[in-house]
């Protein structure tokens, strides 16, 4: 049984148990009950039955929220090459993904807004499908054979990326939705992850559509427990970086630090040295720890957040305008190293 069809088992299953157990109550609790079904996600594949999946010579099994790989070697390292904000930039997509694929990394993570969705950024009619940009991205990577790692941003909306990722998981089942799949226990390497982005909205100004993925605060702290049983170092696999001070991975122009506080929290109550991010373009290749030590690329470190930039052309606060960056982490037994990667 596939994995699409292991999810409608799970989703009947916690519709008919929904609708059993709700006959005798009011209409405000089976409003409540309907609204924390559909809010989560978690609920629907921990119901699916275990499977497992080789993808590029290894063996990885799916149980319930996480995913387990099963092979192993005795080199304590690993190289995963990092991708953010692709904006429906596939072109560039296909020359980073062949880049990781030449440099024999073990994985790539993508970490959200594969879609420009201008509707949400400028306010006006898309150009092109937000669907079909999401798709596009995620085969791009996938056509490399090795196993991708994929989270939502605060451009996706549920309807597009879930539609996207079920097609796509269809044709290449090297790719995993850790937007639902939230924990992976590798051999060298944990990650932890945080789909969507921290903020909705301020002043003038919206970040996520209405049907688009929120990490409240509550669900930020949750995340922190995902940790628990996890033995290798641990990755939070992000979009939005957590605050550092400036500057950092959260730095925009004016030289504020936006990032989000209680994702910082987060990582350091429950012992989570580092994350991969994006989000904030003109950060990009930036990295910091907790307490806003500036953390060179190329220099293995205990602990910090990077930022990976985007793959649109961007000013960054260094002053060049670079037509695309994206990066690789290296993780050797408790530290890890970036690195970067530019577009000529």
């Amino acid at each position: 049984m596939g994995l699409k069809q292991l999810l409608s088992v799970g989703f009947l299953g916690a519709l008919v148990m929904g609708i059993a157990g709700c006959k005798q109550e009011s209409p405000e609790t089976e409003s409540t009950i309907k609204e924390k079904e559909s809010a989560n996600i978690e609920s629907i594949v921990e119901q699916a039955a275990p499977f497992e999946r080789l993808i590029n010579g290894h063996q990885y099994k799916f149980v319930g929220n996480k995913v387990i790989e099963m092979s192993s070697d005795e080199d304590n390292q690993a190289r995963y090459g990092i991708i953010s904000d692709a904006h429906g930039e596939i072109e560039k997509t296909i020359s980073f993904a062949q880049k990781f694929k030449e440099m024999e990394v073990d994985g790539i993570l993508c970490l959200g807004d594969m879609a420009s969705n201008e509707s949400l950024r400028y306010g006006r009619k898309d150009l092109k499908d937000d669907k079909e940009e999401i798709r596009n991205v995620l085969e791009a990577l996938a056509q490399t054979g090795l196993p991708i790692f994929t989270i939502v941003g605060n451009h996706e909306s549920k309807p597009d990326y879930e539609a996207a990722i079920a097609e796509v998981s269809v044709k290449y089942p090297n790719v995993i939705d850790m937007t639902k799949f939230r924990i992976y226990d590798g051999d060298d390497v944990d990650f932890v992850s945080l789909p969507g982005y921290q903020t909705f909205k301020i002043p003038g100004k919206q970040f996520i559509p209405d049907n688009g993925y929120w990490a409240k605060p509550e669900f930020i702290q949750s995340t922190g427990k995902l940790r628990k049983g996890l033995d290798d170092m641990v990755i939070l696999v992000t979009h939005g970086c957590g605050k550092t001070g400036s500057p950092g991975p959260a730095t925009i122009y004016d030289g504020r630090d936006v990032g989000n506080k209680t994702t910082t929290e987060m990582m350091r109550e429950n012992n989570i040295p580092f994350a991969v991010c994006g989000h904030i373009h003109e950060a990009g290749g930036l990295a910091a720890t907790y307490d806003g030590k500036i953390v060179k690329p190329n220099e293995f470190v205990k602990q910090f957040s990077a930022n990976f930039g985007g793959l649109e052309s961007w000013k960054n606060l260094d002053g060049n305008t670079y037509n695309g960056m994206a990066g690789v982490l290296t993780v050797k037994n408790d530290e890890a190293k970036f690195e970067m990667l530019y577009l000529q």
